[in-house]
């Protein structure tokens, strides 16, 4: 059986689909649940990471600011499924590349549970870039929630 459910979120109404259902499996098993929110350097603001250098590391550090703090909005609405449901949750804000940062915190005893999209919403691509990753680099089972947008 699996030692806990990995339930990563980028905030967007695609990831936490796939996060409701991970907290369900959560309290199916009897075990708990780690929400990850990925800062990465490409979305702050949607600003490109090579382009940092040309704004100034005053303007990246704010721009991480707001981003951890959005980070935080999101997780703590998850805390208040997980308490809803019952399930034991940890939260982590991490930075770099999210399927990266996803796979360290799984083991090959843990659940991955994602959304088959997410902020992006890409209905064209068959799977999100993220979780494509994930699924190849991880030794971690991965549960792949299928969802789309209202527009798909």
């Amino acid at each position: 059986m699996y030692e806990k459910v990995i339930v990563p979120t980028d905030g967007s109404d695609l990831s936490l689909k796939g996060l409701k259902e991970g907290l369900k499996a959560a309290k199916s098993y009897g075990i708990p649940a780690t929400a990850v929110y990925v800062l990465t350097p490409d979305t702050m603001s949607g600003l490109a990471a090579h382009r940092f250098e040309d704004v100034g590391r005053e303007t990246v550090d704010i721009l991480r600011e707001h981003r951890k703090k959005e980070g935080e909005k999101v997780l703590k609405k998850v805390e208040k499924m997980a308490d809803e449901m019952e399930v034991d949750l940890e939260t982590r804000i991490e930075e770099g590349e999210p399927y990266e940062e996803i796979t360290k915190l799984a083991n090959d005893n843990d659940i991955i549970y994602m959304c088959s999209h997410g902020r992006s919403g890409l209905s064209s691509l068959f799977i999100g870039s993220t979780t494509d990753r994930v699924i190849k680099h991880t030794d971690a089972t991965v549960a792949v929630v299928k969802a789309k947008n209202k527009n798909d």
